[in-house]
């Protein structure tokens, strides 16, 4: 029998299959944003949290999913930083800070968080030059922001998957990426 500093999980049968449940929800997680499909990937992390709120880095894990999801819907970069408004320097500079602490690929383990933290240094940057951002600052006061004029050429891995689904969806396809990830079962 194993002892309890070398078994993982707790021996209360409820609480190993949570954890476990939350391991393999964070792993789908990192699936589906691998796949690109952002709000879904974001769901599983969520969905991992609630199986074992204490799951390591999993906060983080979310955070880089959803500055992936704003630069994707080509918000602008105020929104890559988590605002919802035009705001200073100084709390922009504050903002960043916080993000990249919780983005850094060296603190955050998720395969999305050097994309995060490169989205994130890139707003920065761009906010950070006082006559682009007030050029900037007044285009979006105008409503002429139209997001980004590039032209996504790349194709989808699944084309006909849709991220707006009922929560059985989702379950459906979780089950076949957890499938394709882990053939074999470890139980």
């Amino acid at each position: 029998m194993a002892s309890s500093s070398t078994y993982p999980f707790p021996h209360d049968p409820l609480v190993n299959l949570a954890k476990m449940a939350a391991v393999k929800a964070r792993d789908t997680a990192e699936a589906f944003f691998k796949l690109q499909y952002f709000e879904l990937a974001i769901k599983q992390a969520m969905v991992a949290k609630q199986f074992d709120p204490d799951l390591q880095d999993v906060d983080h894990f979310i955070l880089a999913y959803q500055i992936h999801k704003a630069v994707s819907e080509k918000k602008d970069w105020y929104h890559v930083l988590g605002f919802q408004q035009v705001t200073d320097y100084v709390t922009i500079k504050k903002q960043y800070k916080e993000l990249a602490r919780f983005v850094h690929p060296d603190k955050n383990s998720s395969a999305a968080a050097e994309g995060a933290f490169k989205h994130v240094k890139a707003a920065l940057d761009f906010l950070s030059d006082s006559a682009k951002k007030k050029a900037y600052d007044k285009l979006l006061s105008t409503g002429q922001f139209q997001g980004s004029k590039v032209k996504n050429t790349r194709k989808r891995a699944c084309p006909q998957a849709k991220t707006s689904r009922d929560d059985r969806d989702v379950f459906k396809k979780t089950i076949k990426i957890m499938r394709k990830t882990n053939p074999v079962s470890e139980l």
